[in-house]
């Protein structure tokens, strides 16, 4: 089954779930809105015959007594008042009722369309990348489609113990000269991390690691670094993060889901990387898997070696001679 086949399926279902769960919630809603109307109705039936009593009793006194018309009058008023502020508190529990209802399903509707949305997306993306052919290409969709999800992108290659810029969106100054940006691997906080694991590092992960210095990231927003691996080696890091200033309420970068769909999309550009890579001639003398000539690396990314092990010292970075990005 090829990968599409296999995202339909997946949101397929997804979609199946979401409306069965949503046709569940409705007919619990409808059931919470009729023991509501009914409990309303006893209420006004009880209300109704303490008033015919209030009323009857009324009746009994003023015609045994010889009350004036003005405390008559007072008598009355006062029953009114009491029926009226019985009928208007009546009102009042209905109204919630109904209001409660609507809310959770108003509430259930935006959330399934967000995240229907969220996933149409995250195909879209992964589309995006497999019909690019080269690298450049391919760098600058997946930092398209990751500035979709995120408030701020960019690829750096790594080039032994040193970083160098690709492509910034988001950064301001640093947007104009990308290929100028140096820094040291060591204490670029996710990104190091992500290159030391070969693994995705965010910042509000289960150890939480830093956001590098040059992003100047606000305290408790949220950053992610993701190696881009070919054969073992991480040759560049996508980091993306939510900014310091907040976006509107409805922009991916402000759920918690986008972290999630960046890691996809920067695993199957490596997967896609590793492809192609694969593919090419073998280069004469090279030892390959099972006693055939090893594939050639990749165009425009040259992975010279494989991302350190978890154990080992975040300092201890092999170089990576990428070729082919200026």
């Amino acid at each position: 089954m090829s990968l599409d086949d296999t995202l339909h399926t997946t949101f397929e279902t997804l979609r199946r779930s979401v409306d069965e769960a949503l046709t569940r919630e409705v007919k619990s809603v409808e059931a919470q809105l009729r023991s509501a109307i009914d409990q309303e109705r006893r209420t006004i039936l009880e209300q109704a015959d303490l008033t015919a009593q209030a009323a009857a009793d009324l009746r009994a006194v003023t015609t045994a007594s010889s009350a004036s018309a003005v405390e008559i009058d007072r008598a009355r008023q006062a029953s009114y008042d009491e029926g009226f502020d019985a009928g208007r508190a009546v009102g009042w529990e209905n109204g919630r009722h109904h209001g409660t209802a609507e809310g959770r399903q108003a509430a259930l509707g935006d959330a399934s369309a967000r995240e229907l949305a969220n996933s149409e997306r995250l195909v879209a993306s992964v589309r995006q990348i497999d019909a690019m052919r080269t690298v450049p290409e391919m760098l600058d969709v997946l930092l398209k489609c990751a500035m979709q999800e995120a408030a701020r992108a960019a690829v750096l290659i790594v080039r032994g113990q040193e970083l160098q810029g690709w492509k910034f969106i988001g950064f301001g100054a640093r947007t104009e000269n990308p290929t100028e940006f140096r820094q040291a691997v060591l204490g670029s906080g996710v990104i190091e991390e992500a290159i030391r694991t070969g693994q995705a590092a965010t910042t509000h992960g289960v150890v939480r690691v830093p956001a590098p210095a040059f992003a100047e990231l606000k305290l408790g927003r949220r950053a992610i670094g993701v190696p881009i691996v070919i054969q073992g080696r991480a040759v560049a890091v996508l980091y993306a993060d939510q900014g310091s200033r907040e976006l509107p309420p409805e922009h991916p970068s402000e759920g918690v889901a986008w972290p999630a769909a960046i890691e996809v999309m920067v695993r199957h550009a490596s997967r896609c990387l590793e492809a192609s890579s694969a593919l090419r001639p073998a280069q004469p003398g090279q030892p390959g898997p099972a006693g055939h000539a090893a594939p050639a690396s990749t165009p425009g990314l040259s992975p010279a070696a494989p991302a350190p092990s978890a154990g080992t010292a975040a300092h201890a970075h092999t170089p990576v001679p990428v070729g082919g990005l200026r």
